[in-house]
């Protein structure tokens, strides 16, 4: 299963060039709001604008260089996120932000990082099955071993079906599993969550003998 996962993150969530990293959060951008099911938010939904070292939402706000997409899924309840990565891989920042309060998460590559995976794994491409495929999403993207939950007992809402994994140094698998949890999140049995579990799976398993899946086939359009 870990192979599966890591020939997964290389095929999916690992953009080699600047050019396709920049793609990739393009498409991110663009289609979220499709995976969320709602509509998007025309005053925030922005292409991310890259400066010298990070991609960026606003040049006129160079030092926050945060991406931030929101969703507001119930009357007086937010919940979102912003991001800032680093173009050289030196680190990267995720906030997560609900009615009262935050979660930042910080990755330092300076530091010493435990979770590594070997985006190169010895596997066979003709044996890899949809079903394989969708044990290891559900697995490592809809409930990941190990994970952050938001506590709050102030607003009323249940946040226990968001499950924040983070045993990870790639930005992309981060970006596309809080996306994830953020869809129809106050349901435990979610069949939007499902949906987006099943596309993903379609999308991986009938092009799995391709090199890479471009950004827009990976996100819909």
């Amino acid at each position: 299963m870990r192979d599966l996962w890591s020939w997964i993150e290389n095929k999916a969530f690992n953009p080699r060039t600047e050019r396709d990293k920049q793609a990739w959060l393009s498409c991110f951008h663009r289609s979220v709001h499709k995976i969320w099911g709602i509509e998007p938010d025309l005053e925030n939904w922005k292409k991310p604008i890259k400066d010298r070292n990070h991609w960026c939402s606003d040049k006129n706000l160079p030092e926050l260089r945060f991406n931030t997409l929101s969703l507001k899924p119930l009357h007086d309840s937010e919940i979102g996120f912003s991001y800032s990565i680093d173009i050289s891989g030196n680190g990267f920042s995720v906030q997560l932000f609900y009615i009262r309060g935050c979660l930042q998460i910080h990755y330092d590559s300076t530091c010493l990082f435990e979770f590594k995976n070997d985006l190169n794994p010895n596997i066979d491409v003709n044996e890899i099955t949809k079903e394989g495929i969708t044990r290891v999403i559900k697995k490592r993207i809809e409930h990941p071993a190990l994970h952050t939950h938001i506590k709050s007992e102030e607003d009323g809402y249940d946040y226990h079906n968001l499950r924040f994994g983070f045993a990870t140094n790639n930005p992309f698998v981060i970006l596309y599993q809080v996306a994830f949890q953020i869809i129809d999140f106050q349901n435990k049995d979610s069949e939007m969550k499902e949906i987006e579990v099943g596309r993903l799976a379609e999308i991986l398993h009938s092009n799995r003998k391709k090199p890479e899946i471009s950004a827009g086939i990976l996100f819909p359009n």
